[in-house]
């Protein structure tokens, strides 16, 4: 499982604009976003690729253990 946190999130469209900008490029991933932790949880998905997608969609990703 990947997860990060995305300080700059803050707000429903942040959420649902991650959400479905992770879905849109792998359809089987599972993701969470937790909005009051400013957290992103990926599962089937490599690391790298998450945290590209992520700034690519403008935010910047800090890799959580």
């Amino acid at each position: 499982m990947s997860r990060f946190l995305v300080p700059e999130m803050s707000c429903g469209h942040c959420e649902k604009a991650i959400t479905n900008g992770l879905k849109k490029a792998s359809p089987e991933a599972e993701v969470k976003v937790d909005l009051a932790s400013k957290t992103v949880e990926v599962k089937n998905m490599a690391d790298e690729v998450v945290a590209t997608l992520l700034k690519d969609l403008g935010y910047t990703p800090e890799k959580m253990k």
